[in-house]
């Protein structure tokens, strides 16, 4: 009789074992970078072609941004994105954009 609680225990905890796994891989690690859903996203596009005309500016360089053709998402104090960027004659580039939404101010109107 002992054995067998012992068994029906054993499978029940590796039942909860295997249902928790499950669920923790559908969830995103917190901290960690979380696939962009839509690369497509116009704000995706105007961050990778920030990313390339910053670098420009910063290198002297003149990098032809093309499109971001994958993107992961981290949030943190701020969001940070890892892009990855085709340029115009083809090559790939991996840029991060820190973006913080910061309020300076916010004032009632006298309408």
């Amino acid at each position: 009789m002992a054995s067998g609680r012992y068994r029906l225990f054993f499978m029940f905890a590796t039942l909860l074992l295997l249902i928790g796994i499950s669920t923790a891989a559908e969830e995103p690690i917190s901290g960690g970078y979380t696939p962009i859903k839509d690369i497509n996203d116009p704000h995706v596009q105007e961050l990778g072609e920030f990313a390339v005309t910053e670098h420009n500016s910063q290198a002297g360089t003149k990098l032809n941004f093309l499109k971001v053709i994958y993107g992961e998402t981290q949030v943190v104090n701020g969001i940070n994105y890892k892009l990855v960027i085709e340029l115009l004659h083809g090559a790939l580039h991996e840029a991060v954009v820190y973006e913080k939404r910061q309020l300076s101010s916010i004032n009632p109107l006298n309408v």
